[in-house]
């Protein structure tokens, strides 16, 4: 590590992520998982997991990631930089050969990820997350004052101003494991919430964001979803409309969403969006409630420089708050939200609550405000839920981490969105296949439930809802041909989802 390292170039706006992981030889010990069925797995197993779903995500996304490891000295593994598809294996065989031992050094590894984020006089740029389950016990350059007026021990450097310096523009999460009452029994949470502290305070002095966090997690499935959310954003941007899908791609994603249908005990969410949510309102229903729901997804296409410019005159409040949510001023928009929570309908004012305090990486609160924003859903009339349902089904994929149900319940409301304007009976036609398909899963289950002398009469119902759902898919090839590709590329979907779930 040089102390002074040269600048590192702009990324073209792209994200600049660095995972600093504790390798000390704590994290061989297991982590328990509440979780019905979850065996205990070693920190460094579930942490190992997540990784190569934050690599994944990277690659796909194009941002740029960097991986420090420490026990009593501290290593580059993965540098700062593109996570290209074709070099993932090597780089995920990699991380699989880490092995934990030794001692920690928590200081000097923070230092090296500032490090590979600094831009010179532009200060430290990006996004720094700190997984560790113990107390430093080993760095020899850096380390953070304990309050009450002491000095640092001679020739040790101040973490807190080297890691922030003018200018600096940095999200740092620190997700610590385990309980931390007591020495070895957990991170040290009274020298990390005193670290925090002190880089609000930095941050303060400078006139600089602060958007700094500590999370302590004492399962393994909190370990692996904290680690994933620290790396992936929530905007809607840059999907792609039906129509602009090659097959190739159109199949791998009803592959993906036909595992959701699969396999529910790991795909919770899509026991949420029931029949009602699916199908169009019955005729002579009628839609009670009036928030515009189609708002989520239309007005934050797109980069900031491109949102629409008459956000406040159409949709008055919530049109200011979202504005300022496209702009990456969330706490701006948190503050609007507050102001006009008197007027914006409930579920609207908490999803949109989650939906910022996700994006500022607050995982706990954004929850909170997510489960509030399904108990006002639910109290709604059935003709008025489908829309709302799919957009918090959506966010609360996301948040999981949970790509398998994003796509199904994304690939669902863009048919229903791509339909408009359309004839009606043939959007009905198409939603209610949508409906039939999301019933497969029930009589799939059974397959997997039913005892050794049920599985066959089991299999063979579930065969008979295949077939059946397969029939009205050709009737509605035959009535719908040279409908359009909104059309053909959903009926393409269900059908590959039909197979999948044979």
């Amino acid at each position: 590590m040089q102390s002074e390292p040269s600048p590192s170039p702009p990324a073209g706006g792209r994200e600049r992520n660095v995972l600093v992981l504790d390798l000390s030889k704590s994290m061989l010990a297991p982590l328990p998982d509440p979780q019905p069925g979850s065996a205990e797995r070693q920190k460094i197993e579930v942490a190992r997991t997540a990784v190569f779903r934050i690599l994944q995500d990277s690659a796909s996304s194009g941002n740029l990631f960097g991986l420090v490891t420490f026990t009593e000295s501290v290593r580059v593994p993965v540098p700062l930089g593109e996570i290209h598809k074709e070099n993932l294996p090597y780089i995920e065989n990699l991380i699989s050969m880490l092995a934990p031992s030794g001692r920690s050094a928590i200081w000097d590894a923070l230092a090296v990820g500032a490090d590979l984020l600094r831009m010179g006089v532009d200060g430290v740029r990006g996004n720094i997350v700190l997984v560790t389950d113990g107390w430093d016990n080993a760095s020899q350059r850096f380390d953070v004052h304990r309050g009450n007026g002491s000095a640092l021990p001679n020739g040790r450097v101040d973490l807190v101003p080297y890691m922030l310096p003018a200018n600096s523009r940095l999200t740092f999460r620190l997700i610590g494991i385990g309980n931390g009452a007591e020495r070895d029994k957990g991170v040290d949470a009274g020298a990390m919430s005193g670290f925090i502290s002190q880089l609000n305070d930095r941050a303060l002095g400078l006139g600089v964001p602060a958007p700094f966090s500590f999370q302590e997690v004492t399962t393994g499935s909190a370990l692996f979803a904290q680690m994933v959310h620290a790396f992936v954003d929530v905007g809607f941007e840059g999907d792609q409309p039906i129509e602009e899908l090659h097959p190739e791609e159109l199949a791998r994603h009803a592959a993906s969403a036909a595992r959701a249908l699969k396999d529910p005990q790991q795909h919770a969410t899509v026991s949420r969006i029931h029949h009602g949510a699916v199908s169009p309102p019955a005729p002579g229903s009628e839609a009670a409630y009036q928030e515009a729901p189609e708002l989520e997804v239309d007005v934050v296409a797109g980069t900031p420089a491109s949102a629409p410019a008459y956000l406040r005159e159409r949709y008055g409040p919530l049109g200011e708050i979202v504005e300022a949510y496209v702009h990456g001023e969330y706490d701006h928009a948190l503050e609007l939200l507050s102001r006009s929570q008197a007027v914006l309908p409930p579920v609207t004012r908490l999803y949109w609550e989650a939906r910022i305090q996700y994006a500022r990486r607050a995982p706990v609160d954004a929850a909170r405000a997510l489960l509030q924003a399904w108990t006002e859903a639910e109290r709604l009339p059935e003709a008025s839920q489908g829309p709302i349902v799919r957009r918090l089904a959506l966010l609360q994929a996301r948040m999981q981490n949970d790509k398998e149900t994003e796509t199904l319940v994304k690939f669902i409301d863009n048919t229903e969105h791509g339909l408009n304007g359309t004839a009606p009976e043939a959007k009905e036609r198409l939603m209610a296949l949508f409906a039939k398909l999301m019933e497969l899963r029930g009589t799939y289950q059974l397959t997997r439930l039913a005892g050794e002398g049920d599985l066959q009469d089991a299999a063979l119902k579930h065969e008979a809802a295949v077939e059946e759902v397969f029939g009205l898919l050709q009737d509605a090839r035959l009535e719908l041909a040279a409908s359009g590709p909104v059309i053909e590329g959903a009926l393409d979907f269900i059908e590959i989802c039909l197979a999948e779930m044979r």
